[in-house]
């Protein structure tokens, strides 16, 4: 084989395992109304759950804040 044969043969697998990959990540996008939601349900809980344990006590503050910041956590990470 020439080397231009070998080259066009190296860059064409690895266009088509790129092609591959691009179209794989793109099922992330296959529901961006769940990611969304998810996402907008973390943010109303971090700032929902350390209010509502503040109007109970300094102790339920801070398990509102832990609540709350593991909610975030969750919706933006795990979509």
């Amino acid at each position: 084989q020439t080397l231009l044969g070998i080259v066009s043969a190296h860059y064409s697998s690895q266009l088509s395992s790129q092609i591959l990959t691009i179209l794989g990540s793109l099922v992330i996008l296959k529901a961006p109304a769940d990611i969304l939601s998810n996402v907008g349900t973390g943010i109303k809980d971090f700032f929902y759950e350390p209010i509502n344990g503040l109007v109970q006590g300094p102790a339920e503050f801070l398990e509102g804040l832990e609540s709350g910041t593991s909610s975030l956590a969750r919706g933006v990470f795990t979509g």
